[in-house]
């Protein structure tokens, strides 16, 4: 039997078979799958960011990992078409991932304290060169921003940035898997979050007045028609304090639902239901046929992944259940590999083996699950009809 997985680059045989075979490694395009272009949003998460908007709150986002928490921030951004970033060819939202150690004051601004303590033993700096190890992060560039180039400028600011915005804009900020964070800080964050205020205590100077940024200095719209637009998403690995629950705009992200449980037996184009099928169609550009009527063996890769897929989430216990992302990308390379053949069914063997070979590494991602994935792929691909 032809192995495909082995067989294109990499042969696992300690042989340099073909000199500088680097070179027709594929080339990768990390937006394929992500660009928010392809992003379809389901009836109640489109009402919760609208609310969220009207009513100046942050939204909050929970889900599963891989269920596209994050790419709501990008879809915002890039619909809205918000001003560009520095570097960037298309709007996108300013990020900051929440980690263990986080602090409040992270969101807003890093100083480097140990470098400035380093170079003003070896350098003796005067106190003014404290800027220089200043670093905005994304809720602080997002109020600078807002403030606009002169009032930058006036507060000494303008050399941390690297680029000036050449009027006062609005940013969409993504802060990213909040849950991680010690418990006290979802609070602090929201108090933060309501001044849209902060100062930046190691730039004091005795007999000058603090650096103080805050929304309420500069034009009376920056306060409210130039806010922020904050994102908040959260896998609940813990449980955030009811005083942060409060004070979000609160959104939990279901797996979508697949066609057979809407009644769909026949692709819609028409139809705006966001389902699992529509997601992989929009994002890959594909048609998927409903094929319940057939046996495993007899589908379509395309037909086939998706009740593959179905089955994993809704019939069988697994240690962790694949999520829409690891979907795309295992369809992806179905894509890919099959270059639309018009033979690419479940019924042709060298199919099948690509099939379940790439199923194996991309869809079951615990050794426990990944030890019996075998026998699983067996036995779905033994049943004669997918449960309706």
């Amino acid at each position: 039997m032809t192995t495909f997985l082995g067989d294109r680059y990499y042969t696992g045989t300690g042989q340099q078979i073909e000199t500088q075979k680097w070179r027709r490694l594929p080339s990768f395009d990390p937006e394929e799958l992500t660009h928010p272009r392809g992003y379809l949003a389901p009836p109640g998460l489109i009402s919760a960011v609208n609310v969220a908007l009207e009513l100046g709150m942050p939204l909050l986002l929970t889900g599963e990992p891989g269920c596209g928490k994050s790419q709501l921030a990008y879809s915002l951004a890039w619909e809205l078409d918000f001003p560009l970033n520095a570097g960037d060819e298309w709007p996108r939202p300013l990020c900051f991932t929440v980690k263990s150690d986080t602090q409040s004051r992270d969101l807003f601004y890093h100083f480097d304290t140990l470098g400035r303590f380093r170079a003003a033993r070896v350098e003796n700096e005067n106190a003014d060169s404290s800027y220089r190890y200043l670093r905005f992060e994304a809720l602080g560039l997002a109020i600078l921003r807002a403030l606009g180039a002169d009032a930058i400028r006036a507060l000494g600011l303008a050399g941390c940035l690297e680029q000036l915005p050449a009027e006062p804009q609005r940013s969409v900020v993504l802060i990213d898997e909040i849950d991680k964070a010690p418990r006290e800080i979802p609070n602090d964050i929201l108090n933060e979050i309501d001044r849209m205020s902060f100062d930046i205590p190691e730039l004091f100077q005795t007999g000058k007045a603090r650096t103080v940024v805050s929304l309420q200095s500069g034009q009376a719209k920056s306060a409210s028609s130039l806010r922020p637009v904050v994102i908040i998403t959260s896998n609940r690995e813990r449980e955030l304090p009811e005083a942060f629950l409060r004070r979000c705009v609160y959104y939990h992200l279901e797996l979508p639902p697949f066609r057979r449980q809407l009644g769909n037996t026949v692709h819609n184009a028409g139809d705006n239901e966001v389902t699992i099928e529509r997601i992989v169609e929009k994002r890959l550009n594909i048609v998927i046929p409903a094929e319940l009527d057939k046996p495993n063996q007899q589908k379509s890769l395309w037909a086939g992944g998706i009740a593959l897929f179905d089955y994993l989430r809704n019939e069988v216990p697994l240690q962790k259940q694949p999520s829409t992302a690891e979907l795309l990308n295992w369809m992806q390379l179905l894509y890919k590999r099959s270059n639309v053949a018009q033979d690419c069914t479940l019924q042709n063997i060298a199919w099948r083996e690509i099939f379940c070979s790439s199923a194996r590494v991309t869809l079951f991602k615990h050794q426990e699950d990944q030890d019996r994935a075998q026998q699983l792929l067996d036995d779905w691909l033994a049943r004669p009809l997918v449960k309706g």
